[in-house]
């Protein structure tokens, strides 16, 4: 079980079919700025100005969405090609139309191709729990661009770390001071992950679209494989 979990974490692996982990996800950050998308843009991809978290209302992800892109011929003035993101109610709607599925559930704020290289091309766990160190929310947000993310993506991940921060502080500061692992010997989330998972995941997953699992991206915290969704990201264009 070890080793298979290992080699999910190899620099090349299905996710990226068979590239360099690093050098596709750099090549996603260079060719797919937001300021690269053309109309019309899904509604959820976007700054996200106001707590999220204040309005507990908002509806879980579905299930039967499929967020993907195209690339269009129009390109910008240095010479990188626009594209395109739209919500589809099944893959094979998706391919017909001649996009390319990007990750499970509907387009949101880290839905970027931009954020899909920042995704892709590291561990972001550790990246992430650095950033969410910080207490000013302008420093939190400084720390988050300088992983690479969009300002859109890092917008809704500020937010998370602070409603985490909330609701979960002094369990996680428990949990790193004695560097408890991320799972526990059964497979199950270390408590500050849960607590996380819990107050904070819903309402993550419906404002930033993206996450590893629905983008059959592997992570340091292990998952079951019904929460995973196996796919490959194998539309870059010219060389890497």
């Amino acid at each position: 079980m070890l080793f298979l979990f290992l080699s999910l974490l190899t620099p090349a692996s299905q996710d990226t079919c068979g590239q360099d982990r690093v050098a596709l996800g750099d090549w996603f950050i260079a060719h797919g700025s937001p300021n690269l998308l053309e109309e019309p843009i899904p509604p959820l991809v976007k700054l996200v100005k106001e707590d999220p978290y204040k309005d507990p209302s908002n509806p879980p992800p579905s299930p039967d969405v499929y967020c993907a892109m195209q690339w269009t011929e129009n390109t910008s003035s240095a010479g990188l090609r626009n594209y395109r993101l739209a919500n589809f109610p099944s893959e094979v709607d998706a391919k017909d139309a001649n996009y390319s599925v990007t990750h499970k559930g509907h387009c949101a704020a880290c839905s970027t191709i931009q954020d899909l290289g920042v995704y892709l091309r590291q561990n972001l766990t550790e990246p992430t729990r650095t950033c969410a160190m910080k207490l000013i929310k302008k420093n939190q947000l400084d720390c988050l661009r300088k992983i690479g993310f969009s300002e859109e993506c890092a917008s809704i991940w500020s937010w998370n770390v602070l409603n985490t921060r909330k609701h979960c502080g002094l369990i996680c500061l428990k949990s790193l001071i004695y560097n408890e692992p991320f799972n526990k010997p059964d497979g199950s989330l270390n408590d500050c992950l849960q607590c996380d998972e819990d107050k904070s995941g819903p309402n993550f997953k419906y404002f930033s679209g993206r996450t590893r699992r629905n983008s059959g991206i592997p992570s340091s915290i292990w998952r079951p494989p019904s929460q995973r969704y196996l796919m490959e990201h194998c539309y870059w264009y010219g060389q890497l």
